[in-house]
């Protein structure tokens, strides 16, 4: 299983310079809002949006996305 790491996306933001406003406007958001809302994690990233931020950043969109190990698997190899 994996999650959406969302400090890679802000990190990736800002080491191009852009800011959110900035690309808020390139998904072609009408505010700044909802891409706030986005990378901070109180609203989702659509399917679409994550291939659009890794064409703007230039790399493959699965950088976004972390490995999560379930508790279990964990618990089973220190057994």
């Amino acid at each position: 299983m994996f999650k959406l790491n969302l400090h890679k996306v802000r990190e990736l933001r800002k080491e191009k310079g852009l800011s959110q406003e900035d690309v808020a406007n390139m998904l072609g958001f009408k505010t700044v809002y909802p891409y706030h809302r986005k990378e901070c994690g109180q609203q989702s990233f659509t399917a679409e949006e994550l291939m659009m931020l890794a064409q703007i950043y230039g790399v493959p969109y699965e950088i976004f996305f972390t490995p999560v190990i379930a508790k279990n698997e964990i618990d089973r190899g220190s057994a």
